[in-house]
């Protein structure tokens, strides 16, 4: 996959909170499944967001969100992805975790209690 450039991300529309302890992406299309998210963009985005914030790549803790509710959460650091499966029992794939049927806001409220 080739990297995402600041036009790929205003092409596609997606907008970024960096407001946090970690990043959320909003997208603005439809994905049949976490994991189409994932491999079609989520992956691509973790480099950017290091980039945009100065930091390692390892450090990058991203909230992928698409308007239909699918959630992918990209971390090295499986600190987040141990937390997030004690709440919700979703395994991780690699650096990656897949919510199909979880609510958005409230993987959100989890990660806020782990990064207050």
């Amino acid at each position: 996959m080739l990297p995402i450039t600041q036009n790929d991300v205003d092409e596609k529309g997606i907008v970024f909170d960096f407001r946090k302890q970690y990043t959320i992406a909003r997208v603005p299309d439809d994905y049949c499944k976490a994991e189409d998210l994932a491999l079609r963009l989520a992956y691509t985005l973790v480099p950017y967001v290091a980039d945009k914030l100065g930091i390692d790549f390892g450090e990058v803790v991203l909230v992928v969100i698409s308007r239909n509710g699918k959630v992918v959460v990209c971390s090295v650091n499986n600190r987040y992805r141990n937390w997030l499966y004690h709440c919700f029992q979703q395994p991780s794939l690699g650096n990656a975790q897949f919510y199909d049927d979880v609510a958005p806001e409230l993987i959100l409220e989890k990660l806020d209690l782990l990064c207050p």
